[in-house]
């Protein structure tokens, strides 16, 4: 919660019970609307929150009810920036939560509306590491590890990960390997032949392929990199 709205609910609190005489539509965003107690403005609020807490003129403002109103300020606020962050990209939960927290909201209310959204399929782990999966390999020339240890730092589970990779053809982390050598091989070339091939593994090997992939085609990558 910004300041400026905590010392706002911090002077509110200390006037309650006060008595909402006015609801009033916000000029410049008609989704908003400002709560008066005679001529005294107390909060603005949005449209979800006037409905949710039943808000009318004549409502008594109590402490407990403050409360209420700010949570569901909160809720909606969160929930707005989720949102807009799905709008530019698909997110994972972990992902959601983590950018959440770091923007100030509430851990709790954030998987609430993770919940939320997954219930109403804006957010899909699963879709996100099929579709993540996709772009790793017709895009980038990630091994099967690389992929791997990137879903799972995103805070995708393993059953998710180990039940999209077991359906696909094994023959599909050979091909990205000679696409990453073919990227690479003016580089390669430039390396002093006796040092070549321990050069080639040791790159290959940070890049998360596996030792038995990387030697079983060793003599095959090197002829890549020596032939014109």
């Amino acid at each position: 919660m910004k300041n400026s709205d905590s010392n706002g609910y911090d002077e509110l609190t200390s006037l309650v019970p006060l008595t909402i005489t006015k609801i009033q539509i916000q000029k410049n965003n008609k989704e908003r609307f400002s709560l008066y107690h005679e001529d005294r403005f107390l909060l603005g609020i949005t449209s979800q929150t006037l409905v949710f807490c039943s808000l009318t003129k004549g409502t008594i403002l109590t402490n407990e009810l403050l409360e209420t109103i700010i949570n569901a300020e909160q809720y909606n606020k969160a929930k707005e920036y989720c949102l807009a962050l799905l709008s530019r990209r698909d997110h994972t939960v972990k992902e959601l939560i983590l950018k959440g927290n770091k923007k100030g909201f509430n851990k709790q209310i954030l998987e609430s509306i993770t919940f939320e959204l997954q219930e109403n399929r804006y957010l899909d782990d699963h879709r996100f590491a099929s579709n993540f999966i996709h772009d790793a390999i017709k895009f980038r020339t990630w091994s099967l590890n690389k992929i791997k240890f990137e879903l799972q730092k995103k805070g995708v589970i393993k059953s998710i990960i180990n039940e999209l990779l077991s359906d696909l053809d094994n023959s599909i982390w050979k091909k990205q390997l000679f696409a990453l050598i073919r990227k690479n091989k003016v580089k390669f070339k430039r390396v002093d032949p006796k040092k070549r091939k321990k050069k080639l593994y040791d790159y290959l090997a940070r890049k998360g392929y596996t030792p038995t992939l990387i030697w079983s085609e060793m003599n095959n990558l090197l002829l890549l990199i020596e032939n014109d």
